[in-house]
């Protein structure tokens, strides 16, 4: 993605934070669980440690052994 790219997909999502932080409980822990995202708050250093399950997101891997075009001399 091209900078500006990054930069209008930032502002379509507003202000990520605060739709977050102002969510419904149960709906972020939808979304969450749909991630495979799992939130450990630690009292002791008042961190939270996030953890995600990547093998849920991933897809089809496909490999591609020799040229993926053709040039003509």
């Amino acid at each position: 993605m091209s900078r500006s790219e990054i930069n209008d997909l930032v502002q379509a999502l507003g202000d990520i934070a605060t739709v977050l932080r102002d969510a419904d409980p149960a709906d972020k822990a939808e979304v969450y669980r749909q991630l495979g995202l799992r939130l450990t708050y630690q009292p002791e250093t008042q961190t939270v440690r996030a953890e995600v399950d990547l093998s849920a997101h991933r897809g089809v891997m496909v490999r591609v052994r020799g040229a993926t075009s053709t040039t003509n001399p």
